[in-house]
């Protein structure tokens, strides 16, 4: 990753990496199921797994625990791609995961 994305990422406040991770995950989920994209995919994968590592000092403590399960999972996801049995598990996945994101960030409120 470069150190200008890291540094810039890092001044972000708390909401906006959210929404920015929630965007990198959105991503990981419309190319999932691509198999032409799987050089993508994995890009995003190190990328979200990175954004979650440079929001520690930014997220709120209650999603600590969240952040730290997410990034493990993705992480986990990057050493394996592809999986062709398991593209539309991990579009799911993402997309479940960005939007849960955009929630804790505070972009929108489920009732």
């Amino acid at each position: 990753m470069k150190q200008s994305l890291k540094e810039k990422y890092k001044k972000m406040g708390w909401q906006r990496q959210a929404g920015n991770l929630a965007s990198t995950l959105a991503r990981i989920s419309n190319n999932a199921t691509i198999p032409e994209h799987d050089k993508v995919v994995v890009d995003c994968l190190r990328e979200a797994v990175c954004f979650i590592e440079w929001s520690g000092a930014n997220a709120p403590l209650e999603f600590g625990l969240n952040l730290a399960t997410m990034q493990r999972e993705l992480s986990a996801w990057r050493q394996v791609w592809p999986v062709e049995e398991a593209r539309h598990l991990l579009a799911l996945h993402a997309r479940n995961q960005s939007d849960r994101l955009l929630q804790m960030g505070g972009y929108y409120q489920t009732s």
